[in-house]
């Protein structure tokens, strides 16, 4: 084993499940493998990734420097000193004083420590700001003055006497310029693209910061199986804008995202499939349904994405079962017996459900000032609409406890734009929960 991985175990063992003060759902020992993947980012030796794997155990555990230096050696000890806090009994003025006086005659090695703890800090304390929409430094001892003093001054001691152009303290400065000075990005989007739609632009920026948290979360710890979303609804509800919208935004994010597409439009179910099987029962054309795209998803689950998007899945088709029912072309135990095979595999496969549905009116009057045909819709029509709308009222409930993650948008009134941004604000929440239960699943906290 490499000291590196050593190091890491140690420090998961060390923290256990302490939480941080800022996000108490997130684990400290989370910030400090950051701290050590960001040295390791940055090219600096393993002594160096290891101590800062390391940096905190001194501080906030009951492990001390001399067991640093017999598990680890005294240049490793050496640098945990560097970067802990000598007398945790002194005020926070008088132990901040300290420690700026101290780095900045320390070498650049036990420096670097120093700044990558910085930089992660500050950069996962930018993004929950951004979250929230707000600067709230209230779960600090000291508010926003003294920590802007702070970490300017931390900045100035580690850049005294080197090259301040070095890409960490590079990466340092421009964080404290964003938290703390305001400093805007080059593109700045708000005074030009949405200077007419300055709340949509807030949304989108909260959105960003969420979806930049999760890919971080993703650096710490790799999903058991991709992230699962299933997207249903009535026809022209936003239901193909929205996932077209998501795939886009997890894309551009550097996410490996596969969408689905729906299985009863697809080439192989309407050339193939569907003359196999259109002399069968419609119970048993649902079995074979029901299969193929459990089949389907299960083929998609075994390669390495990290987010599938499946269009009309495994609940869709306990909707358009319930339809069936409901006209009586399905008997009572077939269509329960169904119902409880697709709870089954919809909670093993499906993390979110997302479902858009409108009035019948609303619907059709899409539909047709959408297009040029006034020809009338031989399936789109408000009989049809109204029975999916029934079918699906009915099984909001089965939804609800049935998949860990359900929301359902009433698009009647709402922009469609909107609509992406619903669903993007359920989706990330539930892949930031799975991440960090995946990450203390893996590590036995």
């Amino acid at each position: 084993m490499s000291i590196k991985e050593k190091a890491k175990l140690f420090a998961i063992k060390a923290h256990g499940s302490q939480n941080r003060k800022s996000e108490p759902d997130k684990l400290v020992v989370m910030h400090s493998i950051s701290v050590g993947n960001l040295l390791e980012f940055f090219g600096c030796d393993d002594n160096v990734v290891a101590a800062g794997y390391l940096h905190d155990v001194v501080e906030d555990t009951k492990y001390t420097i001399d067991d640093i230096k017999k598990e680890f050696g005294s240049d490793v000890a050496n640098l945990v000193m560097g970067a802990s806090e000598k007398d945790k009994s002194l005020s926070w003025e008088e132990r901040k004083i300290h420690t700026i006086n101290e780095s900045k005659t320390l070498p650049l090695r036990n420096k670097l420590i120093i700044c990558a703890d910085k930089i992660n800090n500050l950069e996962d304390l930018y993004l929950k700001f951004e979250k929230e929409g707000k600067m709230d430094f209230s779960c600090f001892k000291r508010g926003e003055e003294k920590q802007r003093w702070y970490y300017t001054s931390i900045y100035e001691s580690l850049i005294h006497d080197e090259n301040k152009e070095l890409p960490m303290f590079v990466r340092l400065k421009n964080i404290i310029d964003k938290l703390f000075y305001q400093k805007k990005d080059n593109h700045n989007l708000g005074n030009t693209i949405f200077i007419d739609d300055k709340d949509y632009y807030l949304e989108l920026k909260k959105l960003h910061a969420m979806k930049t948290e999760v890919k971080r979360l993703k650096e710490l710890c790799k999903l058991s199986k991709p992230f699962v979303v299933e997207f249903s609804g009535t026809p022209r509800t936003g239901k193909t804008t929205m996932i077209n919208n998501l795939y886009d935004f997890f894309k551009k994010a550097g996410f490996n995202i596969k969408l689905i597409e729906e299985f009863t439009t697809s080439k192989y179910y309407k050339e193939v499939l569907k003359k196999k099987i259109s002399n069968e029962s419609i119970e048993k054309r649902n079995i074979i349904i029901l299969n193929e795209v459990t089949k389907q998803l299960e083929e998609a689950l075994n390669h390495s994405y990290d987010i599938i998007l499946i269009d009309r899945s495994i609940n869709d088709r306990l909707i358009w079962n319930n339809i069936k029912y409901n006209d009586g072309d399905m008997s009572k135990d077939t269509y329960y017996d169904l119902m409880n095979k697709y709870k089954t595999i919809s909670s093993e496969l499906i993390d979110v459900l997302i479902i858009t549905y409108a009035d019948s009116l609303t619907s059709l009057k899409r539909d047709y000032l959408s297009s040029l045909s006034l020809e009338k819709r031989s399936f789109l029509n408000i009989d049809n609409i109204d029975k999916y709308n029934k079918a699906l009222k009915k099984l909001n409930d089965l939804f609800s406890k049935s998949i860990d993650s359900y929301l359902l948008i009433d698009t009647s009134n709402v922009n469609l734009r909107d609509v992406s941004l619903k669903a993007a604000f359920k989706i990330l929440p539930s892949m930031r929960k799975k991440y960090i239960n995946e990450f203390k699943k893996d590590n036995n906290i």
